[in-house]
């Protein structure tokens, strides 16, 4: 029998640092190393079939089946799987939901307003149903923040650090109040909702169009959601391999329909190019970091014309094997918020370093081939964190840029415990940095005086006072205020933005077609797939 009442949310703990390498937890996953160590090989395996013509085998088993790992939860806030994560979308859907180009939409949610930025009122959808039959509630909604919030979790605890209580105000409504203004704040509530009670279950029940069967063998289509009789797949199997190459086998033999990839983690596979594969925007930030102490970069116009030596281009096609998205402002391209014309005027040119170089007083004044900037002898130490194969390529590329420029690189490339040690004791001029932003493109942490991934310890209120203006900005004022956070982005150059990260979904040529999926929901809109498993 389902719960009722009220949950009132407690006050939040502080931010754990905890990075992850996968920057699935919000922050930054920073890398290093040094140049003489030996480069770890990646995890990839080359697929290959058992002899059969894809013709043959694609079709194999004539179900639909996703892998899953034995032992993880599938609790969307505490699965540390990848493959259970993945299934998590079917049974649990988002209180809004958010398409390629990050923007809140209405859901479990669907409507909410504020007058001050500060207090919010949300409503939700009360004719939708948990998976054990009971009512969508303004409760339900306010569980699913508290355990989104709780620091012990940790994947979501950051965004919602300024939230002071939330509480249902009556049967189809619940507030949420701040401590900070924040008008953009709806688009940090794409979470996947839980029903009260059940969030630290090993399976909550959801609202998604899926849930789970008795022995968690398969995934079976859920009658009370709405459009279910346009869902073309009415059971899913859920089969468990462990080991990559297994994993690898399987999908190539058709034994698993479809499957995620990051080329640029060090567990990425090579699956075949016969498969068909489709690019999935993130917020995944890859960036370029300082010290605020370097000799060379404590100067704005020497980080400025660092956006000049990037080729995000050749990054991106070479070490990140094309996954990503070129940017070289803090906001995804795909945002209705990215300044594309002062973004353009940031892309790698030969011609615009060359010119900020003699901005910056670059000289090599007793030619020994490395430059001097305002009589600081450009000597860097760069760090990369070397459990990301592809970050280390991308950074090597940009310091062999900087060195064909006359400034002396020192590469360090590292574990990531030593990295991020390194990081805090800032020994170091510049890193290469990756941080999973919130679709409020809230640049807090990294920027602020005493934010938990402010390694460079950057301190400028100007800064801070353009961050402020942008969350604080409602309609009227926000695409004034990003014009003006992002040109003193521009000038001044706190960090340098390289590209966000794009996950493949690989699936079978034949059987699938006509997917749309996005960060949150690779299933999103899986009522228009087309499915052939005849």
């Amino acid at each position: 029998m389902r719960k009722t009442g009220v949950k009132i949310l407690s006050a939040v703990l502080a931010a754990a640092m905890c990075l992850s390498g996968c920057a699935a937890q919000e922050q930054p996953a920073p890398e290093a190393g040094g140049e003489s160590a030996p480069t770890p090989t990646p995890l990839v395996v080359e697929g290959s079939s058992t002899g059969q013509a894809l013709a043959d085998t694609y079709k194999a088993d004539h179900i639909f089946s996703l892998n899953t790992v034995e032992g993880d939860s599938f609790n969307p806030y505490t699965a540390t799987s990848s493959w259970n994560t993945l299934v998590a979308m079917l049974a649990f859907e988002p209180l809004v939901k958010t398409e390629g180009d990050f923007e809140a939409q209405p859901n479990l949610i669907t409507s909410w307003e504020t007058t001050d930025g500060l207090s919010w009122v949300f409503h939700v959808d009360t004719s939708r149903k948990f998976h054990d039959g009971g009512s969508m509630s303004p409760s339900d909604a306010v569980y699913t923040l508290e355990v989104a919030r709780n620091p012990y979790q940790g994947r979501y605890a950051r965004r919602f650090s300024h939230v002071t209580g939330a509480y249902a105000q009556d049967d189809s409504s619940f507030v949420v109040t701040l401590d900070r203004c924040n008008w953009r704040f709806y688009e940090l509530l794409n979470i996947p909702c839980v029903e009260l009670g059940t969030g630290y279950n090993n399976v909550p029940y959801g609202t998604g169009p899926y849930k789970f069967n008795s022995d968690l063998t398969a995934l079976e289509l859920d009658t009370n959601y709405p459009g279910a009789r346009n869902i073309p797949l009415k059971k899913i199997y859920l089969k468990c391999y462990a080991e990559p190459e297994t994993i690898l086998q399987a999908f190539e033999d058709s034994l698993l329909d479809l499957v995620i990839n990051n080329p640029t983690d060090m567990s990425s596979l090579g699956y075949s190019s016969s498969n068909l594969k489709k690019y999935v925007n993130t917020s995944n930030l890859h960036f370029l970091g300082y010290n605020a102490y370097s000799p060379i970069f404590a100067q704005p116009a020497c980080r400025a014309l660092m956006t000049y030596v990037i080729d995000r281009d050749t990054i991106i096609s070479t070490s990140l094997q094309g996954a990503g998205e070129a940017a070289t402002l803090p906001i995804h391209p795909a945002s209705s918020l990215y300044p594309a014309a002062i973004a353009r005027d940031l892309g790698y040119s030969q011609e615009k370093l060359e010119a900020a170089l003699g901005a910056a007083g670059a000289m090599d004044a007793d030619y020994d081939g490395v430059l001097e900037l305002s009589g600081v002898r450009a000597e860097l130490v760069f760090l990369v964190c070397s459990d990301s194969t592809a970050k280390v390529a991308a950074a090597r590329q940009i310091a062999n840029k900087l060195r064909e420029v006359g400034f002396a690189v020192t590469m360090k490339e590292m574990d990531y415990e030593s990295y991020v040690k390194a990081l805090q004791d800032r020994e170091y001029d510049l890193y290469y940095g990756e941080v999973r932003l919130c679709n409020d493109w809230d640049l807090s942490c990294l920027l602020e005086e005493g934010g938990d991934l402010n390694y460079g310890d950057i301190r400028d209120p100007n800064l801070t006072g353009c961050v402020q203006a942008f969350l604080s900005s409602d309609s009227a004022n926000l695409q004034g205020n990003t014009q003006a956070l992002c040109q003193y982005l521009a000038q001044t150059a706190p960090i340098t933005a390289i590209c966000f990260e794009r996950t493949e979904v690989l699936y079978h040529r034949g059987v699938l077609s006509t997917i749309n999926p996005t960060q949150e929901n690779i299933f999103n809109d899986i009522q228009e797939w087309d499915v052939d498993l005849s």
